[in-house]
């Protein structure tokens, strides 16, 4: 993204639309630690080699839930 990074982007989506549901998928999940995404608006966060992880993802965000892969917790 040339303009912004994920975090700025969430941000300003959440500001538009705070019931927004951000997951972000990323190449390095480690490289985005939980405590920056969570502020952010981000709801969900893993890797997009982790297509099991991805539907999990996607399932506990639609229900309202969080989701951060272990490799973001970690």
């Amino acid at each position: 993204m040339p303009e912004m990074n994920g975090l700025e982007a969430a941000r300003r989506l959440t500001e538009r639309n705070p019931d927004a549901l951000i997951l972000m998928v990323t190449t390095d999940p480690s490289s985005q630690p939980e405590e920056d995404a969570k502020p952010a608006g981000i709801k969900g966060l893993c890797a997009k080699d982790k297509m099991q992880s991805l539907a999990s993802a996607i399932a506990t965000v639609i229900k309202g839930g969080t989701y951060f892969s272990e490799e973001v917790a970690a």
